[in-house]
């Protein structure tokens, strides 16, 4: 994995903030430089131990999603069973977030562990179809790896950090990252025009109202007043390259 697409360059930024504040704190009590090194190492490695472990629930409480027992659903859980056991995925805990939006994310550090995310709006007003075609997305993201995304997420509520992290979520929101789970998820359901009219029902459908250090985790970039259906939007042109297909 590239550095700039590794979860440990997102927590060294604030972890050696840290060594620095505790090193020169201590350095003005009267204790040594030399002495102080290590405490402040210490503790820039449990900041940094606590940015990326805690992530993933970090992502989820600012997604405001509650978890989903399974039975709940039991037509999300027949299309989760099914694509898991079919296309070897380990099955993602489950969590819904309430919003009349339709919109999906994912959520993990790699690993057995991993979480998806469906807003209730999905899970009502699409079809069975289009819900599969969601699913199998938001189940490829995972596949390729959420751990970036995931950390950036807890590392972008740091007070302050928006500025340094808007980069690194514009780069995981860019066409071609998300276009490419697109078009995987759409040949592993080898029905292309249930994922276009999923996303075509999430820009046209009410907008989602979520935390900004989260925005970069969801299917389709949050827009609360309906302006990713603009002519000319990634999405849009994501739901093109569908129809191409």
């Amino acid at each position: 994995m590239p550095l700039k697409h590794s979860p440990a360059a997102l927590v060294a930024v604030p972890a050696f903030a840290v060594l620095v504040v505790v090193w020169a704190v201590l350095a003005v009590a009267g204790i040594s430089p030399l002495v102080a090194v290590a405490p402040a190492v210490a503790a820039a490695l449990a900041v940094a131990a606590l940015l990326h472990w805690r992530a993933p629930q970090t992502a989820l409480q600012a997604l405001g999603a509650r978890p989903l027992a399974k039975g709940d659903n039991p037509r999300l859980d027949n299309l989760l069973d099914g694509l898991c056991t079919t296309h070897g995925f380990h099955p993602p805990s489950v969590h819904v977030v309430e919003s009349p939006a339709v919109n999906a994310a994912a959520v993990g550090l790699g690993g057995p562990t991993a979480h998806l995310v469906v807003t209730s709006g999905a899970l009502s007003g699409l079809d069975r179809l289009e819900l599969e075609a969601v699913v199998a997305r938001q189940l490829c993201a995972i596949g390729r790896g959420v751990a970036f995304p995931t950390v950036l997420a807890s590392v972008s509520r740091l007070p302050g950090a928006a500025p340094v992290t808007a980069g690194a979520a514009a780069r995981v929101r860019g066409f071609d990252a998300v276009s490419d789970v697109d078009v995987e998820a759409a040949h592993l359901t080898s029905f292309p025009p249930a994922l276009a009219s999923a996303l075509r029902e999430s820009v046209e459908g009410p907008g989602l109202d979520t935390a900004r250090s989260v925005a970069h985790l969801w299917m389709v970039a949050p827009q609360p007043d309906s302006t990713a259906a603009r002519p000319g939007s990634s999405t849009l042109q994501r739901i093109a390259v569908l129809e191409e297909i």
